[in-house]
């Protein structure tokens, strides 16, 4: 495993279509990232944080932030061969895993 991988969609944006949520998740760079809430209770939250990043194999990788105005911390497992992603967070001290459709928008 490469545990400071570059991803393949740094300089794109990404849609993660997670059940309750639709988040646009822009790679700005090889270590920053932001999303925007599309859909949801907290349609609208917006926010630009570091991110690391290890690829596993080739197409899939595991992407981790911190949020920080909330301090949720976030992995996500994306898998661009497949088009599915799992996010496992820690939001307001509750452990949440959701997995959807993960599709390239920009």
């Amino acid at each position: 495993m490469d545990t400071n991988a570059t991803l393949p969609s740094v300089g794109q944006t990404w849609l993660a279509e997670l059940g309750p949520f639709n988040a646009e998740i822009t790679f700005e760079s090889e270590s920053k990232v932001s999303f925007a809430l599309t859909t949801g209770d907290h349609k609208g939250k917006t926010e630009t944080m570091d991110y690391t990043a290890t690829k596993v194999r080739d197409g899939l990788y595991v992407v981790r932030w911190v949020e920080p105005v909330s301090g949720d911390v976030v992995t996500h497992v994306q898998d661009y061969t497949a088009g599915t992603s799992l996010a496992s967070s820690i939001v307001s001290g509750e452990f949440v895993q959701l997995t959807g459709k993960w599709t390239r928008i920009r």
